[in-house]
């Protein structure tokens, strides 16, 4: 009974069979059937059609030019092979020409011969071609003719540099050529060689074909059913383009996007479609028309192109009037039909279903979902959302603490490399990386840390947290590197070892100081794979230490590494540059007493101004024993006395002492003053290096000089001599004596 209720209960229907029946109701599926058949069927066929018709008139239009150009050759050969017509030429080219014997003249004029090409070129049954030149071997026009007789001016133009007159000087042993060429216009020119008896050219007759007549009349479509347009395309780089106005625009844009173009070059003819930049599709006709005077060779590619949307217009077109109507009707009263069902089974639902989904978003969780309780998809659907809000509610909980961790433990890493960064006091360091860790870790109450003694023999601990740090700190507290202890395994393996539970680890050493640690965690400070020392923490629960946990304090670990290494480099180089400071002082000093002893005076002195008898000795005194400026009292002169100490390289060498008025002195001019003393003192060093490095000449030269003298001496009594002379004379001695002693026996000289 209940299975016959629910089967006219609509809102238990699943979706497929509430969108059939709102569908059968609209009486949708027949009539899209319906037009979908004959739509298919008709594009079908339009399509069908437009490609033979596409074919058909493409073909008809390359016959009919090709036809054109082959009645343009076949008149010009039959015009110059005509004797009569050729005599006239031969004369009125043989008249600007000298020649030994000279050849026989006919006498014919420029402008017989003009009315001649005219009147057998051009004719009542359509001129193929626009003008008709004569031109000598030296590209000048001899005569001109068109179909109307206003060409004369043409008459000594000289037509050497154009593409038809080069085509034809390069012709050798062939007697017509076809050029294409663009001045300005783009034209075809048909050229005919001229000779004598002998084979000798002559000259030339140059035709330019008609556009026209050739090429536009035939380019034309057989009906306006279609925008079709067609065009010609030549040249090694498709420059040469054949296309009435209408049409040239799209000619043009063909050219650079079409495919076919370098096909129909190529000989071969045939139907494709492509797709344009903009996605439009095309259906394009391409052939090939052929050099009339050298078949073999392709001179113009056709392109008929369509776009391929007319199909679709066609069907649309046939659906037009009462069939749009109806097509209109029918949807929308399908539409209708749509909106009531779905507005009624399938919207609300789903807004409800929406609306708890952007509550969620908000962070709201508690949204009543209505629609749980229906047993077609929607009501499921609506379940499984409930279901998953609240797994996502745990999950976000989850997130939230892991990151609430991560972000603990990113700062409390941050904050560390700022204090390090700051911090050059390496006990100071210490303390304040185990007190944050104490502080920003809950699980953690004790970090200390051990660093190795000189000889590494010993862990001493050098930083603790709390009463219980204090006091092993005050005692000394260390431990043997290698002992049973987690330090001591930790300082011998290089390794991080975790005592997860106290009560049962064989490497946890219990502390009198700290008894509550049930988990402790070392890690070892590594600089450079050597082991320097190790992290300690504990904790006063058991297994306590995650993964994530480890890792941070391991990158901490690290980092003190890091700070620690930094720190004793950071105090060698202290201990360095005061060493190397000590010793420039000591250096600088001590070549200042030496050069002092030289000039054998206890101080060098010197005055300017006014002396004011003031005794300033215990003045400058003080200033060269603390080696800054020294003030004394204001006189009753309303002065007051100053000592600079002169300073270099740390070293005081003197003190430059006057007296200004009180109401002068300042900090600028006790800056000013101590700056010239700098640089006195750089000027009176500078003096010293120069005498010396004078002194030291004058001894190396004195030495040479009378090394030079002593040098071509053999004998030793004129050795003894001249050094005595030299000596006494360099020294400004009065009296030199130079004493040999041999060896004694007896007490006397031998």
């Amino acid at each position: 009974m209940r299975a016959f209720i629910r089967l006219f209960d609509f809102s238990s229907w699943p979706i497929w069979a509430k969108l059939s029946a709102g569908f059968l109701l609209a009486i949708v599926l027949p009539v899209s059937v319906v037009v979908f058949i004959a739509g298919s069927r008709m594009l079908s066929l339009s399509g069908q059609s437009l490609r033979i018709y596409m074919n058909e008139n493409g073909e008809r239009q390359r016959l009919n030019i090709q036809a054109a150009l082959d009645r343009a050759q076949s008149d010009i050969e039959k015009f110059a092979t005509n004797p009569d017509n050729t005599n006239q030429i031969i004369g009125l080219l043989l008249s600007n020409v000298q020649t030994n014997p000279p050849l026989p003249l006919s006498g014919a004029s420029a402008t017989q011969v003009a009315d001649l090409l005219r009147n057998e070129l051009f004719g009542p049954a359509g001129n193929l071609f626009d003008t008709v030149l004569v031109l000598n071997r030296q590209g000048i026009v001899v005569s001109a003719a068109s179909e109307t007789n206003l060409v004369s001016t043409l008459f000594g133009r000289d037509d050497s540099d154009t593409p038809a007159f080069t085509e034809a000087i390069n012709m050798r042993d062939l007697n017509q050529a076809v050029t294409l060429s663009r001045s300005p216009l783009v034209s075809v020119h048909i050229t005919q060689a001229i000779r004598w008896r002998d084979g000798t050219v002559l000259g030339f007759i140059v035709a330019a074909l008609s556009n026209e007549q050739v090429f536009y009349n035939q380019l034309a479509f057989a009906s306006d059913s279609y925008p079709a347009y067609s065009f010609l395309v030549g040249g090694i780089e498709h420059e040469y383009i054949f296309s009435p106005a209408v049409g040239l625009v799209e000619a043009r844009q063909s050219v650079q996007d079409s495919p076919v173009v370098a096909l129909a070059l190529e000989g071969e003819t045939g139907l494709i479609n492509y797709t344009m930049p903009d996605n439009q599709e095309i259906l394009t006709y391409y052939g090939a028309i052929y050099d009339p005077a050298q078949p073999d060779t392709v001179l113009l590619a056709l392109v008929s192109e369509v776009s391929a949307a007319v199909q679709v217009n066609t069907v649309l077109n046939y659906f037009a009037g009462a069939r749009t109507f109806a097509l209109v009707v029918g949807p929308v009263v399908l539409l209708f039909l749509l909106v009531i069902l779905f507005n009624q089974t399938i919207t609300l639902p789903l807004l409800g279903l929406r609306s708890a989904i952007q509550a969620m978003a908000r962070r709201d969780y508690d949204q009543p979902v209505q629609a749980t309780q229906r047993q077609d998809e929607i009501g499921t659907l609506n379940a499984a959302f409930v279901d998953m809000r609240q797994q996502v509610r745990g999950q976000i909980n989850v997130l939230e603490t892991r990151i609430a961790a991560q972000s603990r433990d990113i700062a409390t890493t941050q904050e560390i490399s700022r204090f390090a960064a700051s911090q050059r006091d390496l006990q100071v360091l210490l303390d304040k990386v185990v007190d944050l860790i104490v502080e920003r870790f809950s699980s953690i109450y004790h970090a200390q840390i051990f660093l190795l003694d000189e000889v590494g023999e010993y862990a001493v601990l050098r930083a603790s947290t709390g009463e219980p740090g204090r006091e092993l700190l005050s005692r000394g507290h260390k431990l043997a590197v290698g002992s049973l202890s987690v330090i001591g395994r930790v300082v011998e393996q290089g390794r991080i070892i975790v005592a997860r539970d106290t009560a049962t680890s064989e490497v946890h050493r219990r502390n009198e100081f700290l008894p509550d640690t049930r988990s402790e965690l070392a890690i070892p400070l590594l600089l450079g794979g050597a082991i320097i020392g190790a992290l300690d923490v504990q904790s006063r629960r058991p297994d306590v230490f995650e993964p994530d946990e480890i890792s941070v304090l391991q990158t901490m670990a690290d980092q003190i590494t890091v700070v620690i290494d930094n720190a004793r480099l950071y105090q060698d180089t202290l201990r360095v540059r005061e060493e190397i400071q000590q010793a420039n002082r000591e250096a600088t000093l001590r070549a200042w007493r030496e050069f002092m002893y030289e000039q054998r005076y206890r101080e060098l002195v010197s005055e300017a101004g006014v002396n004011t008898g003031s005794d300033l000795t215990d003045l400058r005194h003080r200033a060269l024993q603390n080696g800054r400026i020294t003030i004394g009292e204001v006189t009753a002169r309303g002065t007051i006395p100053v000592a600079v100490p002169i300073q270099l390289r740390g070293t005081t060498l003197g003190a430059v002492e006057w007296e200004l008025p009180a109401g002068e002195l300042n900090e600028t001019k006790l800056q000013l003053a101590q700056e010239l003393a700098n640089r006195m003192a750089i000027g009176l060093d500078s003096t010293r290096l120069f005498e010396e490095s004078q002194r030291a000449t004058e001894r190396e030269r004195i030495v040479n000089s009378i090394a030079a003298k002593l040098t071509p001496q053999t004998a030793i009594e004129d050795i003894l001599e001249t050094a005595v002379r030299e000596i006494g004379e360099a020294l400004h001695l009065p009296h030199v004596s130079i004493r040999l002693h041999g060896e004694q026996k007896n007490g006397h000289d031998r």
